[in-house]
């Protein structure tokens, strides 16, 4: 199986390129907040007690079952920092090894301008995503949204491009 692991800050696309590589491209889909928000309806908040390291656990059986079923193409989303984030990432890593998964790494890292712009939009209103410019610059200041080191890693900025376009770079470089 083949993962494209869109990873970057708020707002930089992860889920429409996800929407785009799923529906033109026939990936499966397997976004971030689908285990955020099933943990959400068990935890009291986002982050307390072992919440991230449950979600992760549900995350990894999801994909080691895709993988199962003879999945072929998988896109998952994250927002995936690579200093507080180094331990975890390195968990997955050792996982898509264990497994027999070839992980593809794409970095979204548009510039900070268009994410102020795009963390307004409606969609990210009505769900439990970053939709405030004021958290969106705390979470930019706090953290470092850089790409995963690994040999099939791939950022693009894509300020100017369309997620058509993205898609497009992401399954040349996957094959």
């Amino acid at each position: 199986m083949k993962v494209v692991w869109l990873h970057g800050p708020p707002a930089a696309g992860k889920l429409t390129v996800a929407k785009k590589l799923s529906e033109d491209f026939g990936y499966k889909l397997f976004h971030n907040h689908l285990t955020v928000d099933l943990s959400l309806s068990i935890y009291d908040a986002f982050g307390e007690k072992d919440f991230c390291e449950f979600t992760n656990q549900i995350r990894r059986i999801v994909l080691a079952k895709a993988q199962a079923l003879g999945v072929t193409h998988l896109v998952m989303t994250s927002m995936t920092c690579s200093e507080s984030d180094a331990q975890e990432i390195q968990k997955y890593l050792a996982f898509f090894i264990k497994q027999g998964i070839d992980v593809y790494p794409i970095h979204l890292n548009p510039v900070h301008k268009a994410l102020y712009k795009r963390v307004m939009s409606e969609e990210r209103a009505d769900s439990h995503k970053l939709s405030c410019q004021h958290s969106l610059e705390k979470v930019l200041t706090k953290m470092a949204f850089k790409g995963i080191e690994h040999k099939n890693t791939l950022s693009i900025d894509n300020t100017d491009l369309s997620e058509n376009e993205v898609a497009q770079l992401i399954v040349e470089h996957v094959g």
